[in-house]
C-alpha cells in the first residue's frame, strides 16, 4: 500500500497555522464590533450567563494585569488554534499517511473550514473541539482519572459554549471505549450518579439560572462606544429555545436538506468505504456503520436549533474524526480491509475521488447560503489578495 511523504503534512499544517494567524490578526482590527468578538465579551458581571466563562476569564485577566482586552482575546485565539493544530499534527505524524488519510486530512470541513469560511474563524467552537480532542487522546491510568478528566473538561467546555451538552454521548462513548479496551475496570454506580448530577446542574444553569442575567451589566462592564444590549451576540443572549427553533425550522426547505445531505454523504464517504471494525472483537453492536448512524442522529437537534449549519457540520465532523483516531489508536479497525480497499483503486480514480471529496465543495456558514466551491483554492487566493491590499 502506497504511503505519502510526511512533508505534505508539514506544509499543510504550516499553511493552516500561518493562515489562521494572518486572518485572526486582520480581524482583530475590527474589535469589538464584529459579531464573533461580542461573543467573547460575554462575562458574569450580570450574573450567570451561558457561554460566559471564557469572556469572564479574559475580562478578569485584563483587569488584573491592566492589559487590553483586545490583545488578551487575540492571544487566547492564537493559542487555542495552535494547540488544536499541533495536537492533530503530532497524532497524524505517527500514522502512515495513505490515500484514506489524505481524504481525511484535506477534507474541506475539517482543518481548512475556518480559512475557507471566515465567519467560522475565531468562534468558541474551536475550544469545544480542542477540549474533546484533549479528553479523547489523553493517557489514563485508571477509571478514576478518566472520570475526573471528564467532569473537569466537559464542565469547562459547557461553560465556554453550551453546545457541548449536545455532545455528551460522544464523551460517554469515548469513556466506554477507553475503559472497555484499555483500563478495563468495573463502572461504578457512583460514576453514573456523578454524570447525571453534572448534566442536571449544567442544564439548570443554562436553561434556568441563565434567565436572570442582567445584560446591561455585562454591556456596561466595558467602556466601548455604541455598545448596547442589541450589539452582536448580546442580542442573542435571551431568545428562548422555542424562538431559535422556529427561526431555523422556517428556513429549512427541500433544497437545503438536499444540499447539506449531499455534503454529508461526500464527507462521510471515505469513512463508509474504507473502515470496518475488526470481526474478531465479537462486539455485536460495535459496528462502524452503527457509529456513523448514531453520530448523524445525535446531530439532528443541532440542525434544528442552530442557524449556522456550516458550523454544525464542521463541529460534528471534527468530533467524528477524533473518535475515528481513537478507534485507530485502540486498534479496533481492520487494517487489512483498509489496505485492500485502497489497492483496488487505481491512480486515475484516486485523483478523481480526491478532487471531488476534498477540492470542489464545502458548506457556507448559514442554512440559507448556497454551496461554496473550491475551498482550498479560494482560501489561498484570499490570503494573497489581502496580503497585497494590506
Amino acid at each position: 500500500m502506497k504511503t505519502y511523504s510526511k512533508k505534505i503534512l508539514i506544509i499543510y499544517f504550516l499553511y493552516l497555522i500561518a493562515g489562521c494567524f494572518f486572518y485572526l490578526n486582520l480581524h482583530i482590527n475590527e474589535f469589538p464590533n464584529k459579531y464573533v468578538f461580542t461573543d467573547w465579551l460575554i462575562n458574569y458581571e450580570g450574573g450567570f450567563v451561558r457561554r460566559g466563562l471564557l469572556g469572564h476569564i479574559i475580562y478578569e485577566t485584563s483587569n488584573i494585569f491592566d492589559y487590553s482586552i483586545k490583545n488578551i482575546l487575540f492571544f487566547f485565539q492564537i493559542i487555542i488554534y495552535l494547540i488544536y493544530f499541533l495536537i492533530f499534527y503530532f497524532v497524524l505524524f505517527k500514522i502512515k499517511i495513505n490515500f484514506f488519510w489524505l481524504l481525511i486530512i484535506f477534507s474541506p470541513i475539517l482543518f481548512l473550514y475556518p480559512l475557507s469560511e471566515l465567519e467560522a474563524l475565531g468562534r468558541k467552537d474551536i475550544f469545544v473541539i480542542t477540549l474533546f480532542l484533549i479528553f479523547s487522546l489523553l493517557s489514563y491510568k485508571n477509571l478514576n482519572h478518566l472520570m475526573l478528566s471528564f467532569l473537569v473538561i466537559f464542565t469547562f467546555s459547557c461553560l465556554i459554549h453550551e453546545i457541548t451538552i449536545f455532545y455528551i454521548f460522544h464523551y460517554l462513548f469515548v469513556i466506554y471505549l477507553i475503559n472497555q479496551f484499555l483500563i478495563k475496570e468495573k463502572f461504578k454506580s457512583l460514576y453514573i450518579f456523578l454524570i447525571l448530577l453534572l448534566i442536571g446542574i449544567l442544564l439548570y444553569l443554562n436553561l434556568y439560572q441563565h434567565k436572570f442575567v442582567i445584560i446591561d451589566a455585562i454591556v456596561n462592564s466595558y467602556n466601548y462606544e455604541n455598545f448596547t444590549t442589541e450589539s452582536g451576540s448580546f442580542s442573542h443572549i435571551m431568545p428562548s429555545m422555542g424562538v431559535v427553533f422556529l427561526k431555523t425550522f422556517n428556513s429549512i426547505n427541500l433544497l437545503t436538506v438536499a444540499r447539506y445531505g449531499f455534503l454529508l454523504i461526500l464527507s462521510l464517504s471515505p469513512l463508509i468505504f474504507f473502515l470496518k471494525i475488526r470481526k474478531e472483537l465479537k462486539y455485536e453492536y460495535l459496528n462502524f456503520k452503527n457509529i456513523l448512524i448514531f453520530a448523524i442522529l445525535l446531530s439532528l437537534p443541532l440542525y434544528l436549533l442552530i442557524f449556522d449549519w456550516g458550523r454544525v457540520m464542521y463541529i460534528n465532523h471534527n468530533f467524528l474524526i477524533i473518535i475515528v483516531i481513537l478507534l485507530f489508536k485502540l486498534n479496533l479497525f481492520d487494517n487489512e480491509f483498509l489496505e485492500r480497499k485502497i489497492k483496488r483503486i487505481n491512480k486515475k480514480y484516486k485523483i478523481t475521488i480526491f478532487i471531488l471529496v476534498c477540492m470542489v465543495f464545502a458548506p457556507k456558514i448559514l442554512i440559507t447560503d448556497d454551496l461554496a466551491s473550491f475551498p482550498f483554492y479560494r482560501s489561498i487566493i484570499k490570503i494573497v489578495e489581502l496580503s497585497i491590499i494590506n
